[in-house]
């Protein structure tokens, strides 16, 4: 279980896009986010939320870089997947590539405001009520070693339960069904498709097929982006040539492969400036940057600082 109460600010407005087996459930405390995933975004006003399904592809973020909070819980189905084969059954069924990809929570539905509120509930169990507490917003979670798990540990579990049959085909009886959204430079969806017009179909086991091709290749960035990779490498692992990786890459993850490295690449880097006494340069070769200098060009043109000022901050 992971479960935390955050500002959007301290991602710098954009989360890096990745993917877990774990559902992520989401709350928005206050302000206003987007939310991608597996390429159509949705957009989340305070007290709304949503479920993100096993391994999909998502970040939240503000294209106009406006603060907002949010309540954010992991949980991993290994949780209650051993329980019989029947709970084992209804997470293969529900975590299927041609499910849901995720399911929006609004406070004015019964089941979906008892889930928003024990994505809240989870987060005090785990961290006391200091979510509440404006002026600690900026100080770390860090007491959670003095709480009982248990009481979260079963919050977890009715989440995972009020969900789990909640996820529903999106493919028609015909197989066929619309295409996968694309996105627009602002963050947006583009709903007419990336292909043809909004009458284009795909096929659900095409679908199914560049779903899986794509965790592959992101996969691969995730193992290993603090190596050389070039686009041949990030097509291979997805065993498609490179004008398919990159179409794939731009449906299904709104960004190019070397863009979504970059990003990957960017994470980390700012996680070891934050938690770390490396230098510039260690930091650049650790994360795969060919030279410091080049790291602290991407870094400043992506985040408005340099990673010295960013590690001051």
């Amino acid at each position: 279980m992971y479960a935390r109460c955050d500002s959007l600010s301290i991602y710098d407005y954009r989360c890096a896009c990745h993917w877990h087996r774990d559902l992520e459930f989401v709350r928005v405390v206050s302000g206003t986010m987007r939310y991608f995933v597996n390429g159509a975004v949705t957009r989340l006003s305070a007290g709304e939320g949503l479920v993100v399904n096993s391994s999909r592809l998502h970040y939240g973020f503000s294209p106009d870089r406006q603060e907002a909070r949010f309540s954010c819980a992991v949980i991993d189905p290994s949780l209650v997947e051993g329980f019989s084969q029947g709970v084992a059954a209804r997470c293969e069924r529900a975590f299927a590539q041609d499910m849901d990809d995720l399911l929006f929570l609004s406070p004015d539905v019964d089941w979906q405001r008892g889930v928003l509120m024990d994505i809240d509930r989870i987060v005090e169990q785990l961290h006391g009520d200091r979510r509440l507490r404006p002026s600690e917003v900026d100080r770390p979670m860090d007491d959670a070693a003095d709480l009982d798990p248990l009481p979260a540990a079963m919050t977890a579990i009715g989440l995972l339960d009020q969900v789990l049959d909640r996820f529903r085909p999106t493919r028609r009886s015909d197989g066929t069904g619309p295409a996968p959204y694309g996105i627009h430079g602002d963050g947006t969806a583009d709903t007419t498709g990336t292909t043809a017009g909004p009458d284009h179909v795909v096929s659900a086991s095409d679908d199914q097929r560049d779903r899986l091709t794509v965790l592959r290749m992101t996969g691969l960035i995730q193992r290993r982006f603090a190596e050389p990779l070039s686009l041949d490498d990030i097509a291979a692992a997805g065993s498609v040539g490179r004008s398919r990786c990159c179409a794939l890459f731009r449906r299904y993850v709104g960004r190019t492969p070397n863009g979504y490295l970059t990003d990957r690449r960017l994470e980390e880097a700012k996680r070891l400036l934050d938690g770390t006494n490396g230098s510039v340069a260690e930091i650049a070769r650790a994360c795969g940057f060919a030279s410091s200098s080049y790291f602290i060009s991407v870094f400043r043109r992506r985040t408005g600082l340099t990673p010295k000022a960013y590690r001051a901050r």
